[in-house]
């Protein structure tokens, strides 16, 4: 079997046993585990998921976040994050209330010229313009609470909180108003009496 850089024509890291640590860890467990309990696109509105998926899902993203609590070094909201995810692993809620991905979708993205070299994302720790191409979103709480989308997007889709302030991002939809049972023409079905 060739190697990557064999089959794809590119030249070998100069560097391949670098130092520096992942910029974040993979979420593809969590990601799986998700969707055994996103209710969002399920036609049965009284569909409920496990609670030991529910538990896993919570519990998967607070072992990512712990391995970037390990390269980041020092405390920050992201402390907070993790004891949240464990404390609900233990206890977890009858339903994931986090945001849908049109929400994600919609999220404004913050451009690249805007970014300062001191600025980073608060739940990773690196520096937006550490990376090539960053994808920064500004969430509608704050204005200064920028994140990398691929760190707030895991945390959004089990909490509609942020988690700088838990303010609540999702606006609650009023329930809609009670029929009006009033009959048109004021006579009764015989079929139904």
């Amino acid at each position: 079997m060739a190697s990557y850089e064999v089959e794809h024509n590119v030249k070998p890291p100069a560097n391949p046993t670098s130092s520096n640590p992942p910029r974040r860890p993979d979420l593809s467990t969590f990601f799986s585990t998700l969707e055994h309990v996103d209710t969002t696109s399920v036609s049965n509105s009284n569909a409920q998921p496990i609670p030991s998926d529910v538990s896993a899902a919570f519990r998967t993203l607070g072992e990512a976040f712990q391995q970037m609590r390990l390269y980041r070094g020092e405390e920050g909201p992201l402390d907070g994050m993790i004891e949240s995810l464990f404390a609900e692993a233990e206890q977890p809620p009858k339903e994931v209330k986090g945001v849908s991905q049109s929400f994600l979708d919609e999220l404004e993205r913050v451009p690249r010229k805007i970014l300062k070299k001191e600025m980073d994302c608060p739940i990773c720790g690196n520096a937006f313009l550490d990376d090539e191409y960053p994808l920064v979103v500004r969430l509608p709480c704050n204005r200064s609470h920028m994140f990398d989308l691929e760190c707030i997007a895991p945390w959004l889709k089990l909490h509609a909180t942020c988690p700088l302030d838990r303010k609540n991002l999702v606006k609650e939809k009023a329930p809609p108003p009670p029929p009006d049972h009033e009959e048109e023409d004021g006579e009764w079905d015989d079929m139904y009496a």
